[in-house]
Parts: C-alpha cells; structure tokens; sequence
C-alpha cells in the first residue's frame, strides 16, 4: 500500500537512511545491548551490581575464586616504593602524554610482551591507541597478558578494601581498589598506571542537582541519572558508616569522602572493561586507552587458549592510524554520557525508548495478552525510536492494542508491516504523533538554540555536551515524526464527525496542526473522531 515505507529488511520502518537497519526479532530488547567492551549497565543492573553484589556480570563472591579461568592481576611485581605516602588526584594538569610513555617504559620492565599498538595523543579524542605496524582485518592489536589486568582478583587480595568491597559488584570493589592506590601516591606498585587515570569523567552522576535539572530537562536521562546517583549515594553511606568511619587511620577522610568516591566511580564506569567470556570486569594495560567508534565492531575479550585479554580489529589500519573499539552496540547517546562522560552527535545507535502497553479496561485484553506473550512480548512493552528508523513490532503492537474486532486478528504479524485497517492505521499513527509531541514539548528551547550552545566558546563543558544530548533526541523526535506524517498522508476515506468519508490530503496540514494542540489528549481527540 502507498502508504507503507520502504523497509531495508523485515522488522525496520525506515524513517530514510536504509545504511543503519536494523533487524529486531519478535523477543526485542531495548534497554543497553551488554555485548562486550567496557561498562554497560541498564539501569536496573546498574543499581544491584553495587547495592546487591550478586549481578551476574559484575559479582564479587567476597572470595579469591577465579571466574571463568581469568585471575587478574597476580603476576603483577612488586615495585620498590619511592616517595611519600599523600593522597594524589591524577588532575587534568598532568601530561598524560608524557605519562603514557613512561607507563610503557614501566611495562617493559615488568615483562610485558611487545604490542601492535602504542599509546598515543590524538586532537580529537585524547589518549588513544595508534597502530605500530601494518594491520589487517582480523589480526592480533593487542594481547595482555592475564596476570597484567587488574580484577576481582586483586580487590579480594587487597590487604585493606578486600573488606569492604566483599559482597559488593566488580565496579565497587574496583572503585575501593582506586581510592586506596591514590592515597598511596607515589607507594603505590601501581602509581605509573594511576596517572593515565583521569580524576573524574564530566558525567553527569557528578553534577550538581541544579546542573542536572536545568541542563537534562526533558531528557528521559534525567531520572536515570537520579536513581543511579541515589542508589551510589546509598552504597557509599553502607561502607562510610561500616567502614571508614570506623577506621579513619586506615581510610583517611580526604582520600574517602562521598565526592573521592564519586569521581573513583565515574572513572572505574569509563575505564573498566567487561570480558563476556571471563565474566568479569578489568583494567587492562593499553585496552583502557582504546577509543569508541560506533560504527567499530572490534572488541575485547579474554582468550583461554592465549590466557590474555586480546583484541582483533575489524579492519585494515596504517601505521600511525588509531585504533578504535566498540564500548557495546546498540548504545544511546545518554549512556555514553552517564558512562564516559561523551556524546557522539553521529552515532546511529542513538535511540529513545517509548513504552506501549494495552488498556486495563479492553475487554479483549485476556486474549490480546496471550497473543503478546505467544510473540514474545511484555505488557506494557518498550521499544526504541532510532533517528532513520524505528521497529515495525511497534507499530503492530499498537495496532493490536487498538482492536476491538476479534475477526481482525489473524492480521496481526510481528515480523511483516500490515495494516490492519485505514481507521485503525490512522488511530495508531494520531497516538504515536501524539505521544513524541508531548516528549519533544518537555525540552525547553529549540535545535537553533542547543546548536548555538554547542558552538559557543564561553559556554562549559557540561553546557556543552547536555546541548549535544538534547539535540540528539530532539531530532530522532522530530524525524519520528516526520516519518509518522509520510504514513498519514496517503491515508484515503478517513471518518469524520460527520460520519462521511473525507480526503485527508485537502487539509492535511490542519490535521497535523489539530494532532500537535492536543496531542496531550490523543485518546480524547480519537474518542469523539471514531464515533461507533
């Protein structure tokens, strides 16, 4: 029907860039894909792997169990302390260049195997990894050895955060791990990795309350932002009260205070890396220094063959070329912010999630539910809205929940776009239309003014990167919507309260003006439109 776009492959509605499509099966998840490279937690994971200490992908058992063959950093030599003991803040002031080239020196003389790949400055992205030597697709960049990443293996060891860090997830015990080292200065075996370390990320767990009012207004990043500080602000009252207070000596105040914690976490999120095969988090030597590329499908993992994390790229690189990695696919611009302190304003992964669920009072919701669940899906369900693109199961979700003809059933296929009807069509598109008016209007200003803000040499950083992640969503709700009146247009004989049959191209633009004024009220509008 001319009112259906084109769709690169089954399950896409392709909103105009085929290039990005993607393919969702009926069992569709849209909360963070957690495939591979460093942290990438949904919200739910996020809090139980610190407040629980049981999340299958970031658990310390409060033991020295190895998991899954991988130990970690135990082969780590000793490294004869020089220097005082004082708590050190590895500050932007430090030449992270120059650090880098003496962490490597300091590796070579710990055994480490000669690598494809040297840590290097670039003008864009900073600290980032440059190919050596010629590279193709599919070779060996990078193999660290086991016992040169450090894990949960080193925080069950440790003489003193061991404690407190038992029964918590990898990324709190490594967050310990980091304060500790720092209070070490100079003391500390590890003191040469330490300053590659940022202090802190510009994520937004960090900002003030005002900051992430005023600055995430609108964006669903807000809350997520809120629970995740809320829960890290819990965690750390648990080991103040359990811990450090108890032991001031041990846990000197400035090197353990709520914001040393928060800014040891933000930096563990940004630089620990998940290893799918090990199960485990790590910091791994030159690993931690990789740069993110959307579009990169190369990532990080543990062989148990080679006993090392290894990396194998997915292209030909030159030498001096840098080296790029995927943090995770499927990754929105909102996560890479809260877990990097970043926004990538190309990346195609970006989406906005959007909730449809069926009516408590359909009578048909017994048997609607029991279709959803035969598909695979949940009620309510949440689905993504990508910039180009969006999943055609939404769309005939919707179309399911707006049923009230039993006979019209059969038509409902999760893995094919079909209309259903002309007046369900135009129901379900008036309520999609409605729902991105009413979260494109909860954002203050428009894209002139964020574009503005990004471009604005006097305006901050974190001004700056909350411009780039409003404009971000605002514009995959715009094109959703663009996309949405390209289907209503072709539309013919849609009812009018009149009862008769009208030509929707006449007065098209009206509609869409009527649709966006109360586009708080869809059902309402609907309600009084399809009068049976």
């Amino acid at each position: 029907m001319s009112g259906v776009l084109p769709s690169p492959r089954p399950g896409v509605c392709n909103l105009g860039a085929p290039k990005y499509g993607n393919n969702f099966g009926a069992d569709i998840l849209c909360s963070i894909a957690f495939r591979s490279c460093r942290t990438s937690l949904s919200s739910g994971d996020f809090k139980n792997s610190y407040r629980l200490g049981h999340n299958s992908r970031s658990s310390l058992g409060g033991n020295s169990r190895i998991r899954n063959g991988f130990s970690g950093g135990r082969g780590w030599a000793a490294r004869e302390a020089t220097g005082k003991r004082a708590f050190v803040c590895m500050a932007a002031a430090v030449d992270r260049a120059a650090a880098a080239t003496e962490f490597a020196g300091w590796l070579k003389e710990q055994g480490f195997p000669d690598q494809a790949l040297e840590m290097k400055m670039f003008e864009k992205e900073g600290l980032g990894c440059a190919a050596a030597r010629p590279l193709k697709a599919g070779e060996i960049a990078l193999s660290v050895p086991e016992n040169f990443c450090v894990t949960a293996f080193d925080v069950n060891n440790h003489p003193v955060v061991s404690g407190p860090a038992r029964g918590r997830g990898d990324l709190i015990g490594l967050t310990l791990w980091l304060m500790y080292e720092r209070t070490q200065g100079q003391l500390s075996k590890w003191y040469p990795f330490l300053k590659l370390f940022p202090e802190a990320t510009a994520s937004p767990l960090l900002w003030s309350d005002a900051e992430r009012d005023e600055l995430l207004k609108g964006s669903p990043a807000l809350e997520e932002v809120k629970d995740r500080v809320a829960a890290l602000e819990e965690v750390y009252e648990e080991l103040n009260s359990g811990f450090f207070e108890k032991d001031p000596q041990t846990f000197a105040s400035e090197g353990f205070s709520l914001t040393a914690f928060k800014n040891a976490f933000s930096t563990i999120l940004s630089r620990a890396t998940y290893l799918p095969t090990a199960d485990i988090f790590a910091l791994i030597p030159y690993g931690d220094c990789l740069n993110h590329k959307a579009e990169c499908e190369a990532f990080l993992d543990f062989s148990m063959e080679d006993e090392a994390v290894v990396l194998r790229t997915d292209r030909d690189y030159r030498v001096g070329d840098q080296v790029f990695i995927s943090y995770g696919a499927d990754r929105p611009n909102s996560d890479l912010l809260i877990s990097y302190g970043f926004v990538d304003q190309s990346n195609p992964n970006d989406f906005l999630s959007i909730e449809v669920g069926l009516l408590e009072t359909d009578r048909l919701m017994g048997l609607k539910q029991q279709i959803l669940e035969q598909a695979g899906f949940d009620n309510p369900q949440t689905f993504p809205l990508f910039k180009d693109r969006f999943p055609t199961q939404l769309l005939t979700y919707v179309r399911l929940s707006r049923l009230s003809d039993v006979g019209l059933f059969a038509k409902i296929l999760f893995d094919q776009d079909v209309i259903i009807d002309q007046t369900n069509e135009y129901e379900i598109l008036m309520l999609l239309m409605g729902e991105c008016r009413v979260a494109l209007q909860a954002y203050a200003g428009g894209s002139d003014e964020e574009n503005r803000i990004i471009s604005d040499k006097k305006a901050s950083i974190k001004e700056k990167l909350a411009a780039q992640l409003r404009l971000c969503e605002k514009q995959i709700l715009i094109n959703s919507m663009a996309a949405l009146r390209n289907r209503l247009a072709p539309i013919r004989g849609i009812p009018v309260k009149g009862g008769g049959l009208k030509d929707p191209n006449s007065d098209i633009m009206e509609m869409f003006d009527m649709a966006e004024q109360i586009a708080s009220a869809p059902s309402k509008f609907l309600s009084n439109i399809f009068k049976k």
